[in-house]
């Protein structure tokens, strides 16, 4: 289950993108750290990852996994969280490799502090989605809250574990991994925008599971009665169709809020790039993460 997860089960198979892993590489390029010698650190979070994703998909239902069936659609439910608490542990099992490729008991303690902290992060950040989900109202600030998270505590923890592999100090740490959840975010908004004006049919799942979307919450905060009322009326509906994403894209549209929410993942990006830039010195790393995350 786990090997079918990273889509290493058949020679044909598509395999995944190791996003974690590549910017945890690209952040040890810059400082000259050996790939050999982070590998431990590169498949924990590659690990956590899949720990999560398997997680994702028997919540949200999703029978698909990217282009492949996700674990639960194959396995069942029971099996697939199996599967997933599986991988969570033997993230920290290899991330205690570490000290075999000469890092200090010191680093490789940080590092496992690191994970466990980030981890329990995004926990929190799903526990606030489904929340926001079940809920009546929810704020732009709490879904700011919610995807800082669910969505950029993982990126935090690349950039973070980077950071404590090449020994920056405890601050930059921080800020470091303050700034993948900035990208999170951007990411979260970024992703909801795609949804609701994406020509796949398959696409807007999350919308029709009634997750409340950043331009939607948007525009509740900055709608009319009247459109307020229009689009309550939609979350309010038992089960949402995709005639409905018509009348919330037309509140949406008039009321300016995708480009409201376009301008804010910007910013989001700037901030976030600035303070890498400041805690790391490097320019390539950026450069990475600009396009790699796209």
């Amino acid at each position: 289950m786990m090997s079918y997860h990273f889509g290493l089960h058949e020679q044909n198979s598509v395999t995944k993108k190791r996003t974690y892993a590549q910017i945890l590489k690209s952040f040890c390029y810059s400082v000259e750290l050996k790939n050999e010698a982070i590998l431990p650190a590169a498949l924990t979070l590659e690990m956590i990852n899949a720990f999560l994703e398997i997680h994702d998909d028997i919540e949200s239902g999703n029978p698909k996994n990217g282009t492949n069936d996700a674990v639960w659609w194959v396995w069942g439910p029971a099996q697939a969280i199996n599967a997933g608490d599986a991988m969570h542990s033997l993230a920290r099992v290899i991330l205690l490799d570490l000290t075999s490729n000469n890092f200090s008991n010191q680093v490789t303690t940080e590092c496992v502090a690191w994970l466990d902290f980030a981890c329990l992060k995004s926990l929190e950040g799903r526990f606030s989605d489904l929340e926001m989900q079940e809920g009546l109202s929810s704020s732009i600030d709490e879904y700011m809250s919610m995807s800082k998270d669910k969505s950029g505590s993982i990126i935090g923890l690349s950039l973070a574990m980077g950071a404590c592999l090449s020994e920056l100090n405890s601050k930059e740490q921080q800020n470091l991994f303050e700034a993948g959840q900035s990208l999170g975010i951007a990411m979260n908004i970024q992703s909801d925008i795609n949804q609701l004006w994406s020509e796949d049919e398959t696409q807007p799942i999350d919308f029709l599971n009634k997750k409340k979307l950043f331009p939607v919450l948007a525009a509740i905060e900055k709608g009319e009665p009247k459109q307020k009322r229009l689009l309550g009326e939609v979350y309010f509906k038992r089960v949402l169709e995709k005639d409905d994403l018509e009348t919330v894209r037309t509140i949406i549209s008039d009321l300016g809020t995708k480009e409201e929410s376009e301008n804010l993942v910007k910013d989001l990006e700037k901030d976030a790039y600035n303070k890498i830039q400041k805690s790391t010195g490097s320019e390539s790393l950026n450069n990475f993460l600009q396009g790699f995350l796209k």
